[in-house]
């Protein structure tokens, strides 16, 4: 558990602790409690009931004087336990354990044995939920559609052969056909048992992906085919298919729904870029990148080896003209849209509908209120109608309900719920932002931004509250002559570079949301990348990387907090011309400082050898992941532009500079840029 952090909410914002949905809500049971809740409570040979033990709970310490005796003639009695707590109050029995001093008891008293149990829990579930699903065969393809809910039918094949077989895995709403001989799948389809548009333009892509799952592909063979790809795949299918109810609600449709909606605001921006004279250049694939990362994202359905529905955000290496959409090359980050149990939470029930916005996407007489509290376009949204399901018939023994009751149908209690895939790492404050756009309700991690980014090693001495210091070493390509930029083979150098976090803040992961609508998707985009783009700057610069030579480390000790030392390379999207490098054999390093400051708004300031001083450079990772340059030393103070480059080159200026940090996405390699264009 990480220590409380000692700067104050000025700092680094409101502390989880300090915002009312952080705090922890008291339990009053445990879920070993409520058959010998009394017993337990009650006996001197129970859990946790020796003085000794109740001397070592951490709450204990809250007890007053003489409140509880422990003589050896009584028993006493142990409130350290939330069942017993549950358990005096069945038994009629009214103490006010605020009275006593001990208030704080039942609610976290042995918050750590219950923590550990439940950890210890949690690792058994995934140890059986993430079992070996074995390889693609007869009998394994029958256990995961068996595992997963499903049914399974066998049937031969019409070739006659009793090795050639097909298997039939049905559901609810649809099924899959696999055809096997030999333990080796040749054809796998999906189908839907009832006739939708929606779903049937995207059956085939998605027959295409579970085939290529189980097909044996180039170097496999029976020995080594496994079903993990597929079972992802089938999971996703089977989740969607348990929470369908026929007639009334199907779950793969109300996804399909959505795509249409997103698909159609997609194909309106790719549109309006075209527009834009200074994308006259770029290929339709291009343009669709550019919608994907700049405004209101991609709908993938059925790409990149995964079933289901994606909307894609942000992407690696945005800028290249070889990357498309579906360009597996580089790193994608999006949401995953499924369904879920709505179980406790607050939701909006699904709907099934493909009429989320307008045809006309933008609305044509908005408000003064929506124009002066919109900088954007003002999209035109619509409120499909709840879908609702029949009521259904119910025995006569649990009782008789008239005609009318029977005739009114009943609310889904199923919602959309959207996954975010790679999970993304934001301060609190933001992640407040991204909890109350869906209308959620999550606990709220205690640890800190960078430790979250950068998890601190076993063993390593680390306080949150102290500032941190980490260093590592990385390979960078570098031209030493911006004349020969296109033909000039870069050297290799070594970068040291060192990110110090100043004023730790809390952060927090954000794996998943609850939706009732897409337009709360789009309003999370803003925020999504400016944090996604923010840990790809600090990625590339901090982590470990394969693709280049490494240099050997400094070989002197380090003992800043949290520190760690490693090779960090940088991406690839220099291609081939990585591998034909001339290595300059230099032992000198560039050191290179990247201050993190990340409330309110992510700031990085780097500071790297600059002629004969020291440029310090603040930048601004703002909504949408651009970048704005707050101040530096490199300009005059009464000029905006830098220098005049040497030869034809157009000066540069501080909005060039940040748009090329935009495209390289690297601050090394943009450090090397500024030092090869303005260094005399």
């Amino acid at each position: 558990m990480s220590t409380p952090m000692r700067h104050g909410p000025s700092q680094q914002g409101r502390t989880p602790s300090q915002h009312p949905a952080a705090a922890p809500t008291p339990q009053a049971s445990t879920p070993f409690s409520n058959s010998q809740a009394a017993a337990a409570a009650l006996s001197p040979h129970g859990p946790r009931s020796s003085p000794q033990q109740l001397k070592k709970s951490p709450a204990a310490g809250t007890l007053p004087s003489g409140a509880i005796s422990s003589q050896s003639g009584n028993p006493p009695l142990n409130f350290d336990s939330p069942s017993a707590a549950a358990a005096l109050g069945g038994l009629g029995l009214d103490i006010n354990l605020d009275s006593l001093g001990v208030g704080g008891l039942v609610g976290g008293a042995n918050r750590s044995d219950e923590d550990d149990r439940k950890k210890r829990m949690d690792t058994v579930i995934a140890a059986l939920w993430n079992f070996d699903t074995g390889r693609v065969s007869n009998d394994g393809l029958e256990r995961l559609a068996v595992f997963l809910g499903l049914e399974c039918l066998w049937e031969t094949a019409g070739t006659g052969s009793e090795n050639d077989k097909i298997l039939i895995i049905a559901g609810r709403t649809m099924g899959i056909e696999v055809h096997i001989k030999n333990h080796v799948v040749y054809h796998a389809s999906l189908t839907f048992n009832e006739p939708s548009p929606m779903l049937d333009k995207h059956v085939e892509k998605a027959s295409a992906i579970l085939f290529k799952d189980l097909a044996l592909g180039p170097g496999e063979s029976q020995l080594t085919k496994k079903l993990s790809k597929f079972r992802t795949n089938l999971e996703r299918l089977a989740t969607l298919d348990r929470l369908s109810t026929i007639p009334g609600l199907n779950c793969h449709e109300a996804v399909a729904g959505l795509w249409e909606s997103l698909e159609k605001l997609h194909r309106w921006d790719v549109e309006k870029l075209r527009e834009d004279p200074a994308l006259n250049d770029k290929s339709e694939d291009n343009l669709r990148v550019w919608a994907l990362c700049s405004r209101h994202g991609c709908p993938l359905v059925h790409t990149t080896g995964r079933v289901g529905l994606t909307l894609a955000y942000w992407k690696q290496y945005r800028q290249f003209p070889w990357n498309t959409v579906e360009h597996e090359t580089g790193k994608t980050w999006g949401i995953l849209i499924d369904c879920a149990p709505a179980n406790s939470m607050v939701y909006t029930p699904v709907r099934v509908s493909d009429k989320w916005i307008d045809p006309n996407i933008v609305k044509t007489n908005p408000t003064d209120d929506e124009v002066m509290s919109t900088p954007g376009p003002i999209l035109d949204w619509l409120e499909p109608p709840n879908t609702l399901l029949p009521h259904t018939e119910v025995s006569k023994s649990e009782g008789e309900l008239d005609s009318v009751a029977l005739s009114v149908p009943k609310p889904v209690e199923i919602a959309f719920m959207a996954t975010f895939d790679p999970p993304v790492v934001v301060t609190h404050g933001v992640a407040m932002e991204i909890y109350k756009i869906s209308a959620f309700n999550a606990p709220l991690s205690g640890s800190t931004f960078d430790n979250l980014l950068f998890p601190v090693k076993d063993g390593v001495n680390y306080d949150p509250s102290e500032p941190r210091i980490m260093t590592v070493t990385q390979t960078v390509p570098v031209w030493t002559d911006r004349s020969k930029l296109r033909s000039e083979l870069p050297i290799l150098k070594a970068h040291r570079n060192t990110l110090i976090v100043d004023k730790p803040v809390y952060g927090h992961v954000v794996t998943h949301v609850p939706i009732s609508h897409p337009k709360e998707l789009v309003a999370m985009l803003p925020l999504l990348r400016q944090y996604a783009f923010l840990s790809l700057l600090l990625s590339n610069c901090f982590k470990p990387r394969d693709d280049l030579p490494r240099f050997p480390e400094p070989n002197t000790p380090n003992t800043s907090n949290g520190s760690s030392s490693s090779i960090h390379t940088t991406n690839r999207d220099l291609g081939d011309l990585m591998s034909r490098t001339k290595d300059d054999n230099s032992p000198e390093s560039l050191k290179i400082d990247v201050v993190l400051s990340a409330h309110p708004i992510p700031r990085l300031q780097v500071v790297f050898p600059f002629k004969e001083a020291t440029a310090m450079i603040n930048i601004e990772i703002q909504l949408n992941g651009k970048i704005h340059i707050v101040s530096d030393n490199i300009f005059s103070a009464l000029e905006i532009e830098a220098p005049q480059s040497k030869g034809k080159h157009a000066p540069l200026t501080r909005k060039i500079l940040a748009e090329k940090l935009e495209a390289c996405e690297d601050i090394d390699k943009w450090v090397e840029f500024i030092k090869l264009q303005l260094e005399a």
